[in-house]
């Protein structure tokens, strides 16, 4: 496994210098990058990277330090794209590769000329998190604090918002 994963590292070094350009200079102001932009085509990002899912083992294939380096080299080649995932501080390297590994399958836009999109893989709901209760980023916000049990039952007379 261990010649494998380096070359799968050396495939995604690769990919990292693959990145597509924006037809507009960077640093300049341009109208005709908002219409680039929104012509940016959606991909499964396997596309963008060259890479595919089946390319990458199964966390369950890796050991503990392989998952480490994988979920690094992963995170490093979504920032050569300026593909940024939403990961919880502390989030275990097995979720992360998890995570990052089923994204290949996701179509995404990529928007060149230096902006970052950004991937939120929780939908803000604390029941329903894929970080769990231990790696929740949400669960502790104040405004979850006032949610009632039922938040279809209402008082009398009380506003619908």
């Amino acid at each position: 496994m261990r010649h494998y994963l380096a070359q799968l590292i050396t495939d995604m070094h690769e990919a990292a210098t693959q990145v597509p350009q924006s037809k507009v200079p960077e640093g300049t102001f341009d109208p005709d990058y908002e219409f680039e932009l929104e012509a940016s085509p959606q991909y499964p990002m396997s596309h963008w990277f060259g890479l595919t899912k089946e390319q990458f083992p199964p966390s369950e294939r890796l050991t503990d330090e392989q998952l480490e380096l994988m979920a690094d080299e992963f995170e490093q080649l979504w920032n050569a794209f300026s593909f940024e995932p939403g990961f919880p501080d502390e989030l275990p390297a097995k979720w992360r590769y998890d995570l990052m590994r089923d994204y290949l399958d996701e179509k995404c836009s990529h928007w060149p000329g230096g902006w970052v999109h950004h991937f939120e893989f929780c939908d803000y709901d604390p029941e329903s998190c894929p970080f769990g209760t231990e790696f929740c980023k949400c669960k502790d916000w104040d405004c979850y604090d006032d949610m009632p049990e039922n938040p279809e039952a209402k008082d009398e007379g009380e506003l619908p918002f």
